[in-house]
């Protein structure tokens, strides 16, 4: 941590610590009205100077760069450097088409997603609820839930429930990764299909 921001009056007020850290030295405090940028001494394994304000402005382009740099001659601008964080934060993504498969019959696949906490409970205490939604019907169930914990015993319950009132058992269960729907034993144990979304792929 450099400093810490508290508020007053409706603003933030930074406040810088008595010493900074060993990669970043000051000698006078740095403005953008004044023109101390040229005091700040940057050790080579941290952000060079050439890069200084494209770090600062959140990783402004060369363009923009450019076009503050006719404003304030002070901003610094280096169009051969490369930047590692820009690469990853701008890498672009095949697109992921539409899927059109749906069951063929009730309770073949079920899609579960547990959603929380709420930040006020309801009035029985419940912070969780854990959505359900059959592939075949579209019909959607709501479990309330009061602590996380309990998503792996309505699972199992909502499953024999399945089996006692329409006499189907569920062919698949579809998640996300959360650790609250890993029952291997008692998938096994009916014979279900557990498939799990590709992580941190939410399409």
């Amino acid at each position: 941590m450099i400093g810490l921001g508290e508020p007053h009056d409706g603003l933030y007020k930074l406040k810088l610590p008595t010493t900074f850290p060993p990669y970043v030295s000051l000698d006078s405090p740095i403005s953008h009205c004044n023109k101390s940028i040229n005091k700040i001494s940057v050790s080579s394994s941290s952000i060079p100077l050439s890069a200084l304000w494209h770090f600062k402005l959140g990783h402004l382009s060369h363009q923009r760069l450019y076009h503050m740099h006719k404003l304030y001659p002070d901003i610094i601008v280096d169009n051969k450097a490369v930047c590692d964080i820009c690469h990853f934060a701008k890498h672009k993504k095949l697109p992921i088409s539409n899927s059109s498969s749906h069951a063929s019959t009730k309770f073949e696949l079920l899609h579960l997603d547990i959603w929380g906490p709420l930040a006020i409970p309801s009035l029985h205490g419940h912070k969780y609820f854990l959505t359900i939604v059959d592939d075949f019907s579209r019909y959607v169930w709501i479990v309330l839930l009061k602590p996380k914990a309990e998503v792996s015993l309505h699972v199992q319950n909502f499953i024999t429930l399945i089996e006692n009132q329409h006499h189907i058992t569920p062919k698949t269960i579809r998640t996300d990764n959360g650790p609250e729907f890993h029952l291997p034993a008692f998938y096994a144990s009916k014979g279900i299909l557990h498939q799990k979304s590709c992580v941190e792929t939410p399409q």
